[in-house]
């Protein structure tokens, strides 16, 4: 193999070592030294779960090769994001988790080794484990796994210390990036230089768009993962605070998770020390850099519900498709400058439907687009991100397929021997959401539990069973169990104290989706109708779902009959954002249990929504409301109270010295509704009165200004007045 690692040194790209079996730590050395004599000096990352039994000593066991090893453990390695080593070595023996196998990949550069090793994929791993119910799991994705280990150029398999399969790599299909600085670039040469592509060099020319004059501007920056385009943006920032280095300036990134943007960081700092610019770090406690200040310019990392409502020059926002969309039009609405990254395929990447959302944006803003295609960690055509794209389908990308209008169950056996519908089932079940997480083809492959229902392949459902507990488990859950694949009855033992709605039965729908092109014609509800059918006839108690609360989202499933039981009282801060839960009750109780769910939700939101929901959206929390059939007979407004209001529609009184009585009458809104208000007149009221917004925050969430916003409150006041009194 030494010539195999020359040559994949001289043309930048990888190998994948995959040992298993008997003796497979010593099978791995024997390749590791092989390795080791071409690549005398390699930056060496070990991942593993260092708790786990016996883990540490096959660490100690590499330790033996005496270079030094940065040690990753598995839960964290997103801290890594961005860092790029010579040999990253994966220990699969306690786990086999696509998203830490795809999440590590990524590290690698070209002329690297990537070494996966295990007794066997098969038996005792956690995350696969955890899709165990009742004693059984399926293999299909394993299966595919191994099928494709054997069919792709660059990966060495062994197995019981014997050499299975290798194909070496044809470098005609490699080519690898090259720097190329514009002829009379705007932006300094010395921040060019730095580059490691020529679309890095034309990603930071073309940002340039974002400083053009004060009117709005939104730029997006998206490539697959590994194009280097937080680079880029980071070493754009720096030719900004050069820019702007004696004006008082703000510029604030953000991100669902803060290492999602440290590659940001680490090269502002570069920049700056290119172009000779004094600055200072803040770090926090355990040393992410937080802030940046160089002159009069400070940028500064928050977390998006910070970010959102703070003020500033510019604000960047790195994975912004994670965020979801609400999160990002408010932030485009309140911001004047704002730059969008994200991650197209790949680990964690988004597909069409980002890409479809960011059409709308620029239909209604000024707005420039910029692609990066070349890697820079290795060469283009490098046989190992073709193996993760393929084998994980990181760029599954569903096509038009004609329309017949016929459901089926889908066997998921077949389906996982067969890649090109395979291909489109998941891509349009990934389009469901905008962050792909390869460990879903995992649970879709693996979860024995769950049936998959298809419309013509353009419109798919996962559902699995829930529900049916003993009073054993029900009472473990009281006392704090964590869920272990009943989400819906968990949250409500655990959460609401509802215990007997554990001994229920039903399907929870984990994805409902549709082609994004298709989107609109009624496909989803159709299938949604069917379900329910079968629902119905294997004498189940309730179909549900559980989602991050979203107000299109949330419509769809309210206007198919389903009805919001839960919300949580903590964020989902890796979803950004809250979880809600809607039922449709098939059996009495269940409908008798789901009454008594919603009236208690309803309360809980109007009665905490200043705390526990404030960051929540208006309007979402105003659909939720709407959405719910509980009734509950509220006072008489006082004839003090209705003088106060009065007094502010006739604008003799601000609203701060009404605001009291305003609370009293909206309250009774919301549990009598005499009269139907339209959603933006609910949601001012949720904001304003329920959640104690200012105008202009409401104004974010609907798309008016701040003297609108309170206009359309007076109006609907008015309205209620009418109504009650």
């Amino acid at each position: 193999m030494r010539e195999e690692f020359q040559k994949a040194l001289d043309f930048y790209y990888r190998h994948l070592l995959f040992v298993e079996g008997n003796n497979f730590l010593n099978s791995t050395l024997g390749f590791l030294n092989s390795f080791l004599e071409i690549n005398k000096k390699p930056r060496i990352a070990y991942a593993f779960h260092p708790w786990v039994d016996k883990a540490k000593e096959r660490f100690d066991f590499f330790k033996q090769i005496g270079l030094p090893m940065t040690d990753i453990d598995y839960s964290s390695s997103e801290k890594f994001l961005g860092e790029t080593f010579d040999l990253v070595i994966m220990d699969a023996v306690d786990d086999f988790r696509p998203n830490y196998i795809s999440r590590l990949t990524d590290m690698a550069r070209g002329g690297g080794l990537i070494v996966i090793y295990t007794n066997d994929i098969y038996k005792d791993k956690l995350y696969r484990n955890s899709l165990i119910r009742d004693g059984v799991v399926d293999n299909f994705f394993e299966d595919r796994f191994m099928r494709k280990i054997r069919s792709y150029q660059g990966i060495i398999y062994v197995k019981d210390e014997k050499l299975v399969n290798f194909k070496s790599v044809n470098v005609n299909e490699l080519k690898k990036s090259s720097l190329k600085i514009p002829s009379n670039p705007s932006i300094p040469v010395k921040l060019h230089n730095l580059c490691l592509s020529e679309d890095q060099n034309k990603a930071l020319e073309e940002s340039l768009f974002i400083l053009h004059d004060d009117r709005k501007r939104i730029l997006a920056v998206t490539a697959p993962r590994g194009r280097g385009k937080s680079a880029a943006i980071g070493l754009f920032l720096s030719y900004v605070i050069s820019l702007k280095h004696k004006e008082p300036t703000v510029i604030v990134i953000t991100s669902p998770s803060y290492y999602s943007s440290s590659e940001i960081f680490r090269f502002l700092i570069t920049g700056l020390k290119s172009l000779g610019i004094k600055y200072t770090v803040t770090r926090s406690r355990d040393g992410k850099i937080m802030r940046i200040s160089a002159g009069e310019v400070i940028v500064r990392w928050l977390a998006p519900d910070l970010a959102k409502d703070y003020d500033g020059y510019l604000i960047v926002v790195d994975e912004a498709a994670a965020l979801g969309i609400e999160t990002l039009e408010y932030i485009i609405r309140k911001w004047n400058k704002t730059i969008l990254i994200t991650t197209i395929h790949g680990y964690e990447g988004s597909g069409k439907a980002f890409l479809k959302y960011l059409l709308l944006i620029k239909q209604k803003y000024l707005f420039k687009h910029v692609t990066l295609d070349f890697p820079i960690r290795y060469s283009k055509g490098d046989p190992i991100e073709r193996f993760i794209y393929d084998v994980m389908l990181l760029d599954a990308e569903p096509k038009i397929k004609q329309l017949n209008n016929s459901i089926e169950e889908v066997n998921r056996e077949e389906l996982f021997k067969n890649d090109g519908r395979l291909r489109q089932i998941y891509g349009i079940l990934v389009s469901a959401h905008y962050r792909n997480s390869p460990d879903d083809l995992m649970l879709l492959g693996d979860l024995h539990f769950q049936k998959l229902y298809s419309l013509s392949d353009v419109s798919l459902a996962q559902v699995i069973f829930e529900g049916g507990l003993s009073e054993e488990r029900i009472s473990s859950i009281l006392k704090g169990e964590s869920n272990l694949g009943h989400l819906i009855p968990h949250r409500i033992i655990k959460y609401e104290r509802l215990k007997e709605f554990g001994k229920l039965k039903g399907w929870r729908i984990i994805r409902i989706a549709v082609l994004p092109e298709l989107q609109g014609k009624g496909l989803g509800s159709k299938l949604l109708s069917h379900i329910r059918g079968d629902a119905i006839s294997n004498n189940l108690d309730w179909l549900g779902s559980s989602f991050i609360l979203d107000t299109r989202v949330l419509n769809f499933w309210v206007k198919n009959g389903f009805t919001p039981i839960y919300l949580a009282s903590r964020k989902n801060e890796g979803l950004n954002g809250y979880s809600v839960i809607v039922v449709y009750p098939i059996s009495d109780k269940a409908k008798e249990l789901a009454n008594v769910l919603s009236f208690n939700l309803k309360r809980k939101i109007i009665n905490t929504a200043h705390q526990v929901y404030f960051n929540v959206s208006p309007l979402s929390l105003a659909k939720l409301l709407d959405s719910i059939n509980a009734f509950k007979k509220i006072d008489d407004l006082r004839s003090q109270d209705i003088d106060k209001i009065n007094a502010y529609l006739e604008g003799i009184l601000p609203y701060n010295s009404v605001a009291d009585s305003i609370g009293l009458l909206t309250e009774k809104y919301f549990w009598e509704m005499p009269i139907k208000l339209d959603l933006l007149e609910e949601a001012v009221l949720v904001g304003r009165v329920l959640q104690g917004k200012s105008w202009s925050h409401i104004s974010y969430n609907i798309e008016k200004s701040p003297r609108e916003t309170e206009e359309i409150l007076r109006n609907a006041v008015n309205k209620l007045m009418k109504a009650f009194i």
